[in-house]
């Protein structure tokens, strides 16, 4: 949604919906539905479009949503639209903040305060330059991004993420390989942080801890900090409920959006967000070095794939009742199932009050 008029229709959890920059430069979300013929209002991607005509019946929205026009609707072609004020004619627009290079949305009835909302996450990297960022390019200048479709719902997914501390070294071949794997010292305490904070929940380390672990320092790229002249010192990977993971680094943020399918299938998409120069510098040492990081972590990605579909299937047992918790390592996981009960019962009491 680079300029003035992209307008990009999405699916999420069966919902249609389009994102859209206006003509004032801001990000809006709305349902993708035409309130005259229910129809979809954007079948398509649209670049630099001065209105929204809808491919049933031809009405017209402006770039906010409010419509324009609806031709030959009393049957002339320029049908005065103040006719129809007795309908609730324009697009529903969906709340939505943009922070990070991802838009974020609220479907629900009384949306929050986005600030407040995100704060968590901004409050977590505020030592990271976050407004200047973009995604990977790679040798053909095409964006990075890797989808999976995963035989597992959405809470076997998240609850895998950055809460499960203990599976790194187990799941996953970087992290066998590391002599800092796990998270503990030679005393058996921990060498990282549970930080958990509103709707963000992460793993929070001194990144001079596992330098032989990730092999960053030398990337022929800049890095993200505030400060130009040193390195951030804490990174983390972390889940900011309900459904973005991400891991922070020095010189990049990997981001992975999860979009629950059903109650056995995820999709997901994953993305390396660089300093904007870093991000499409077509040097080849640089460019190789964006397009080996996206694999490794698809490869990772792959590693948990395999490991949430097996937790996936060993839920359908009858042997299965309950994993229990580890108290030394659990704790995020023990929250984020709160969370869910405490979402749950918050709709519950919504969808009561609807009825």
């Amino acid at each position: 949604l680079k300029d003035s008029g992209d307008i990009l229709p999405i699916e999420f959890a069966n919902l249609p919906l389009i994102i859209v920059r206006d003509d004032e430069g801001y990000v809006r979300a709305f349902h993708n539905v035409v309130p005259y013929d229910g129809c979809l209002a954007v079948l398509n991607p649209l670049k630099q479009a001065e209105s929204i005509t809808t491919p049933y019946h031809g009405w017209q929205f402006n770039l906010k949503g409010k419509l324009i026009a609806a031709p030959f609707w009393n049957g002339h072609e320029t049908a005065e639209i103040e006719t129809l004020t007795h309908h609730k004619t324009d697009l529903i627009e969906v709340a939505c903040s943009v922070f990070c290079g991802v838009v974020f949305i609220y479907l629900g009835k009384n949306p929050p305060e986005f600030e407040e909302k995100l704060r968590p996450l901004k409050s977590a990297l505020h030592d990271y330059r976050v407004t200047d960022l973009a995604i990977g390019r790679g040798s053909n200048n095409e964006l990075l991004l890797d989808r999976e479709n995963i035989k597992t719902n959405w809470k076997t997914h998240y609850e895998n993420w950055a809460l499960n501390v203990l599976h790194e070294g187990f799941t996953h071949s970087v992290y066998r390989d590391s002599d800092q794997i796990p998270r503990v010292d030679k005393q058996a305490n921990k060498n990282y942080k549970e930080h958990i904070d509103g709707d963000l929940m992460a793993l929070s380390y001194k990144e001079q801890d596992f330098e032989e672990t990730y092999e960053l320092e030398d990337l022929p790229m800049a890095h993200i900090g505030v400060d130009p002249e040193k390195l951030p010192e804490n990174a983390f990977i972390g889940s900011f409920f309900p459904n973005l993971h991400l891991a922070v680094f020095p010189f990049f943020i990997h981001m992975i959006i999860v979009f629950p399918q059903s109650a056995g299938e995820t999709h997901t998409l994953r993305a390396q967000f660089y300093d904007k120069h870093s991000a499409i510098d077509t040097d080849a040492e640089t460019t190789e070095e964006r397009v080996g990081l996206q694999a490794e972590f698809q490869e990772a990605g792959e590693e948990d794939a395999r490991i949430t579909e097996a937790v996936q299937k060993a839920r359908y047992s009858p042997a299965f009742e309950q994993q229990f918790y580890s108290p030394f390592w659990d704790n995020m996981h023990y929250t984020f199932s709160n969370q869910v009960l405490d979402a749950l019962e918050a709709h519950s009491v919504e969808s009561k009050e609807t009825l």
